[in-house]
């Protein structure tokens, strides 16, 4: 993976119904992003994509057909075809990502006990 020409912006899915925030992420947040996720055990499940009301997980769009969905103690990059899931039983990967938003996005994040 290479960080030229990508994206890499953050999404916590936290309403129903409006906007969520979005934001991106340094070039040494996205190399410290790669080695916790290059030290991450690897799983056999994806992913769970839930259908509730409140946070649901958050995603590391990596470029246009690539992304990482986080939730759960699970991590999962999707690449066209290929899904390749690591555990975050911790959640490190995700406060990680969900520790780089901007202090209002933090607050709404502390506001509803997600960090």
């Amino acid at each position: 993976m290479n960080p030229d020409n990508t994206i890499w912006k953050v999404t916590p899915f936290l309403f129903s119904g409006r906007k969520n925030p979005e934001w991106k992420i340094t070039t040494a947040q996205q190399k410290s992003w790669m080695q916790l996720w290059n030290l991450a055990e690897l799983c056999d499940r994806e992913v769970e994509h839930v259908s509730t009301l409140g946070y649901t997980g958050c995603r590391l769009q990596y470029n246009e057909h690539s992304h990482w969905h986080l939730y759960n103690g699970c991590v999962s990059f999707y690449e066209d075809r290929k899904i390749i899931s690591k555990k975050d039983e911790e959640r490190k990967l995700e406060f990680f990502l969900l520790n780089t938003a901007s202090p209002e996005v933090k607050e709404i994040l502390k506001n509803q006990q997600i960090i």
